[in-house]
């Protein structure tokens, strides 16, 4: 009797250790598999943002005009270098402003780049000059009545037209000559229906010349400022407003003011920039 419960009890001993085992283990896979869908869960975020940031950088243009298909950065640095290269323009434009003639000019300049930023430059321009309407407004005024006599010589004047004559013709220029400092603090680019990428910088100058009009000679003044657009490595486009100062004695003893327009295109010599 005392066998047969002693054998009983052994075997409920063996089945509960036995059903203890299968829960440890069922336990211990069920804390592994928890731990290895948290790491997951963790690795595919960490893996996403990396993507997206790769992604999201888009590539750097190294050279002028070059395409890209992921869009514009920022500018990192300039890619077209001026420092120690010949700059050769020609340049068309207009002075309008002149209060009897209007301005055309043609304009041959040559610039050295001492350093990014400063450059001095030299310039000599042919200009050709129109009369204004009111120069002939004035010589075709008409008479207050047929019969003025404005002169005073007891006739009439003749046609009833009493024009305006001035003392001293318009001593139009013909040419100027002008040496400028040039200081270009801007440097950028854009990008042209977000494909190709150009750049560019804005300048300003300062200098002084000589005005070589049909009968006399005037010192004078420029200030402006400008901007150029690199197309390639070499060439560029231009385009600039100046006011230039001087003293005009003809038609009447005055300081005027000048002001310039001009477009046109520049040359860099070597063809390649330097490092």
């Amino acid at each position: 009797m005392v066998t047969k419960t002693f054998s009983r009890t052994f075997n409920l001993l063996a089945v509960s250790d036995f059903h203890m085992k299968r829960k440890l283990n069922f336990s211990f896979c069920q804390n592994h598999l928890v731990i290895a869908v948290v790491a997951f869960a963790l690795a595919i975020p960490s893996s996403a943002l990396a993507k997206a940031k790769n992604k999201e950088k888009p590539k750097e243009a190294s050279t002028i005009g070059e395409y890209t298909k992921d869009g514009v950065d920022v500018v990192q640095g300039r890619v077209f270098r001026k420092r120690g290269r010949h700059e050769f323009s020609l340049m068309g434009g207009v002075i309008p402003n002149n209060q009897f003639l209007m301005f055309e000019t043609l304009e041959a300049r040559y610039a050295y780049h001492f350093r990014e930023g400063i450059a001095f430059e030299v310039s000599g321009t042919k200009a050709w000059s129109q009369e204004k309407a009111i120069l002939e407004d004035l010589a075709t005024i008409p008479c207050p009545s047929p019969n003025s006599d404005l002169d005073g010589d007891g006739n009439p004047e003749p046609g009833g037209i009493c024009p305006v004559t001035l003392q001293d013709q318009p001593d139009p220029v013909g040419y100027s000559y002008f040496g400028n400092l040039i200081w270009s603090p801007i440097y950028g680019k854009f990008a042209l229906f977000s494909k190709k990428i150009l750049h560019f910088d804005i300048y300003i100058l300062a200098g002084a010349g000589m005005f070589d009009n049909q009968r006399s000679r005037r010192f004078a003044f420029d200030v402006g400022f400008g901007t150029r657009i690199f197309v390639n490595d070499w060439f560029a486009v231009r385009a600039e407003f100046k006011n230039i100062t001087v003293r005009e004695e003809a038609p009447f003893s005055h300081i005027v003011h000048n002001r310039s327009f001009g477009l046109g295109v520049s040359f860099f010599l070597p063809t390649s920039s330097r490092d």
